[in-house]
């Protein structure tokens, strides 16, 4: 199957213009009439990722992560991204990213998380507009009322995670949940006011926006970056086999760059 069929259909599923304006979306590196019969899907596209695509005799690494965001000025073995680019060219590997479009796209992360936290009533947090239909990024919903506490152990079997962080008070009763995956943007701040009381969860908070949050009264789980996006592979791999049944996917997980000492 030509590597310009799959990248339509991804395209199709996520707009590249959906993406934010400082992202990299789409195919990075290849050729589009190239032949691919083995896809390895993951979140990041580093070396081990590539090193074992290889190993793999995989045609096509699929990221959420672009493995290129600006552009490059030298191509040397000394830098990561130069790195991961010029052993894929040594071995035909061809580099294709859907980040912030899935994101934002109807079904994708965000869509995903609410999902698996049992949100009812989902609306997107921050609109934008795109041939006259709403989508953006973020989304909220409701739940049925949950002690708070009880809302922190579901959120965390749901997605799998041994630990999370948090700031401001718990609440009593949780209702209205609001999901920004990956890294936080204060920009949705005036957003979160906007359906407050509200509980979010996102991930890669700095300390000051968790202040400007807790002055706020907005109570918030931060729950990494890798916690909230891991989910990616397992959802892209799945659309996958269920539109290309010729394909042979592998799911490549790796792990959270942050380790904990407890």
């Amino acid at each position: 199957m030509k590597l310009s069929k799959i990248t339509s259909y991804l395209e199709g599923k996520a707009p590249i213009s959906l993406q934010e304006a400082y992202d990299n979306s789409g195919l990075i590196l290849g050729n589009t009439d190239a032949e691919i019969t083995k896809v390895l899907v993951c979140l990041d596209a580093d070396i081990d990722t590539i090193e074992y695509a290889i190993s793999q005799n995989c045609q096509l690494v699929l990221s959420h992560h672009p493995t290129v965001f600006k552009a490059i000025k030298n191509f040397t073995l000394q830098t990561r991204e130069s790195s991961i680019l010029i052993k894929s060219i040594k071995n035909d590997l061809a580099l294709y990213s859907s980040h912030t479009n899935f994101d934002s796209a109807e079904g994708g992360l965000s869509d995903l998380i609410c999902a698996k936290v049992g949100l009812k009533n989902i609306k997107v947090l921050k609109s934008y507009s795109y041939d006259s239909a709403e989508y953006g990024a973020g989304r909220y919903g409701e739940t049925e009322p949950i002690d708070g506490n009880n809302f922190i152990s579901k959120m965390k079997s749901k997605l799998g995670l041994d630990t999370i962080r948090y700031v401001g008070q718990i609440p009593q009763t949780v209702i209205r949940v609001a999901v920004y995956n990956g890294s936080y943007d204060r920009d949705i701040m005036n957003d979160l006011t906007r359906i407050s009381p509200v509980t979010l969860i996102t991930g890669d908070l700095k300390y000051h926006d968790a202040q400007e949050l807790i002055y706020n009264g907005i109570f918030t789980i931060d729950a990494g970056h890798y916690g909230t996006e891991i989910i990616f592979v397992d959802e892209m791999a799945n659309m996958l086999e269920e539109r290309f049944s010729n394909l042979n996917i592998i799911r490549y997980k790796g792990k959270d760059v942050f380790n904990y000492h407890y």
